[in-house]
This record gives C-alpha cells, sequence and structure tokens, in this order.
C-alpha cells in the first residue's frame, strides 16, 4: 500500500533562524540526496519503495513528505525515518541537524477501509490504539497542507501523476509569474529559440525563465561546492554530498578540486553574461559548453520542481535551446567515458587503456588539460582569464 509520510527536521538549537539562503540551500542538498534514492530495506528485510517526494523549508527547519510502498504504516514510517537519518549522517552541512518525528498520512478511503476492518475484528467496537489512529488522522487532514489532488515534486524520469490546470496551486502560479518575468533577461536568444514552431510561446517562455533563475541556482551551488573541497581538502571523488560536481563527466571527479571548481565558476560566469546580453557566443570551450549545460539542467529541475512543466515536457524546448546555443556538443562524448586510469600499475592492462582512451579525447580537445583551452575560431577578440591560463 501506498502512505504518505510527513517528517520534520530541525536545525542546531544554536541556530535561531534559517535566512531564505540557507533556507534555499537546505532545499539543494535534500533534494539532492533524495533524487538518488530509490528504497530501503524494511524491518523484516522487505523492499521499500521510495515513490516521490516534497520538500518545503522555513525559517525553523524542514517538513519532508515521502510517498512510500510499504506493507504497513509503522513499517513506512520506519523506512521513511531511516531514509531521512542516512541523509542527515551522510551530510556535512546537515550533520548537526534532528528528525523530529515521521508520521504517516493516508487518504480518507484508506482510512475508512482500515477502520471498517477494524469494527468489523473487534464487533463494532473501536479499540483505544484505533480511536487513537481516528484523532491523528483527523487532525492530519484538518492540518495538511497539500491537498490530496496535489501532485508531488518529482527528480527526473519521476513517475508523479499530472496535475490539471484548474488545481494548480497558488504556489505554481507565483512561480509562473516569476519566471515569465525571468524570461525577459534572457535577451541573447527570442522565445523562438525554445519553440522553432512558435505554437507554444508561454511554455517557451517560462523555459527561458527558469534558465535566467537555474543561472543563480547553479552559481550558489558551485560556491558550496568549493567550499566543501576547500575545508576538505577533497576532490569530488572522495566527497560527500556535492551539489553540482557531480553532475559532470565522472571520469574526471579524481581532477575536481577547489581550483577547478573556481575555475568553472568563472566560465559559467562567462556564460550567464552573454546569455544577458544582446549577441550570444557559443561555448569557446569545453568547461563553457559544461557550465551551459548545467544551467539547463537545473532550469528543467526548477519546472519540475514548481509543477510548470514536468522532466520529458520540458525536453523538447531544451533540446531546441541547446542546438543553436551550443551546436557543438563533442563534450557530451566525456558523459560515456567511465573512467580513465591515473596511476594502475597493479594492473597495466587498464593502464594502457585508459591511456588510449585519454589520447582519443585528446585528439577531440577533451582532455580534462584541454578544458580551459579556449577555442580558436572563437572569433570574439576577448582573451582567457589569468586564473584559467
Amino acid at each position: 500500500m501506498d502512505y504518505v509520510v510527513t517528517a520534520g527536521l530541525r536545525p542546531p538549537v544554536d541556530i535561531s533562524k534559517l535566512d531564505p539562503l540557507q533556507q534555499e540551500g537546505v532545499v539543494s542538498v535534500l533534494d539532492h540526496q533524495l533524487g538518488r534514492v530509490e528504497g530501503v530495506a524494511g524491518p523484516e528485510e522487505e523492499d521499500i519503495d521510495v515513490l516521490d517526494y516534497r520538500i518545503e523549508v522555513g525559517p525553523d527547519g524542514s517538513t519532508v513528505m515521502l510517498a512510500v510502498d510499504a506493507p504497513s504504516l509503522s513499517a513506512a514510517e520506519n523506512a521513511a525515518a531511516n531514509v531521512l537519518r542516512e541523509i542527515l549522517l551522510d551530510s556535512q552541512v546537515l550533520e548537526h541537524w534532528t528528525l523530529t518525528h515521521s508520521e504517516v498520512k493516508i487518504t480518507e478511503d484508506e482510512f475508512n477501509e482500515s477502520l471498517a476492518a477494524a469494527e468489523q475484528h473487534s464487533g463494532g467496537q473501536l479499540g483505544e490504539a484505533d480511536e487513537r489512529l481516528q484523532a491523528e488522522i483527523e487532525d492530519a487532514f484538518e492540518q495538511a497542507e497539500l491537498p490530496e489532488s496535489e501532485s508531488w515534486r518529482t527528480g527526473p524520469g519521476g513517475t508523479a501523476e499530472a496535475r490539471s490546470p484548474s488545481s494548480e496551486s497558488p504556489e505554481t502560479e507565483n512561480w509562473r509569474i516569476r519566471l515569465h518575468e525571468l524570461s525577459e533577461r534572457l535577451r541573447a536568444f527570442p522565445a523562438t529559440a525554445f519553440d522553432e514552431s512558435g505554437s507554444d510561446e508561454q511554455r517557451a517562455n517560462l523555459a527561458a525563465g527558469a534558465l535566467i533563475h537555474a543561472v543563480s541556482v547553479v552559481t550558489d551551488e558551485l560556491f558550496y561546492d568549493e567550499l566543501a573541497l576547500t575545508v576538505n581538502d577533497a576532490t569530488a571523488d572522495g566527497a560527500v554530498g556535492l551539489l553540482v560536481l557531480e553532475e559532470l563527466p565522472p571520469c574526471y571527479q579524481h581532477n575536481y578540486d577547489a581550483r577547478f571548481t573556481r575555475s568553472l565558476l568563472l566560465c559559467s560566469a562567462a556564460v550567464a553574461t552573454r546569455l544577458t546580453g544582446t549577441r550570444w557566443q557559443p561555448p569557446r570551450c569545453v568547461a563553457e559548453a559544461l557550465a551551459l549545460r548545467l544551467f539547463i539542467n537545473e532550469a528543467r529541475v526548477v519546472l519540475e520542481a514548481t509543477e510548470l512543466m514536468s522532466w520529458d515536457e520540458s525536453a523538447p524546448f531544451f533540446d531546441s535551446f541547446a542546438a543553436q546555443a551550443c551546436p557543438d556538443n563533442a563534450y557530451e562524448e566525456l558523459f560515456a567515458v567511465e573512467t580513465i586510469a591515473v596511476d594502475r600499475s597493479d594492473a597495466p592492462e587498464e593502464s594502457v587503456t585508459g591511456e588510449a582512451v585519454e589520447q582519443r579525447l585528446r585528439t577531440r580537445g577533451l582532455a580534462f588539460d584541454q578544458w580551459f583551452n579556449k577555442y580558436e575560431d572563437a572569433g570574439s577578440g576577448t582573451g582567457q582569464h589569468p586564473y584559467l591560463g
């Protein structure tokens, strides 16, 4: 049976209130971690699937709602609690946060079915536990912040039910207005860049606004990743809880350190500046192309998170945009490379294979030490930032 579990997370006692930037950061961390969770083992080793989730953060902490497929109410509560405890333990940002509660909210139909079964079993008399459950469920429905018809936030490829336009929440409508306003700042491209036919200008404008919003999100997350790597003197392959760097080609994770992250920040800033300019110039190096890719992926997440467009629905809009903004997509080959050997003297065959892959990438200008080299045919008349040398 599917259950909706509501859990509360609270910051350490020495944090009185979370400011807006901290709230946004908490959402990003939880979303990144929960998006990787597919299931959890129950108390009797049965598999409990985590179907979808929703995150809400305020000044006093966070509320996380998980949809789980569990054999019983208690199993659902325990599974959700275990998932969130693991996330708190694994996250350097949230390691001192606490789980305050993990409770099930079920639908009225499910409650009535359980109630009828309990009455039949007890000859029409409710036990003390059933009466307590009834009171708790009624209270949950009175205080629920999310109506049952409201859809869930899901990650790429999620299975959330579609929302009908008539049931759009005030929050979603506010996002619609905000993204339409932000779309005006994408001056380097017309709306037709997202929709060549011009048949869906409203959604094309939403995509443009989401792209501008994504720039701010990715920039903040890059600053977070840079700080995490600096403090721990680590690279991405040995760090936990990074927000952006894990979306880059995995074959070079051992090279993503703090200095690399600062370099990527500079490249992403250059791309963002050109997006708001009057004349677009395609990415001048691999790093700029990857930065644009990060913006596009985050924009699609924003549209899905605000329930304005599903991941699949946004695909054609951003495919159209990417084809015009970055015609040379050779960098996509990097995501098909599983690993590149650094020093495998104990396994010479793998080392030779890694060297062959590295050489092939180098001939295509995709080797890691070529990522910040400006393309010769850029023709912009601008130089390279000294930090990227």
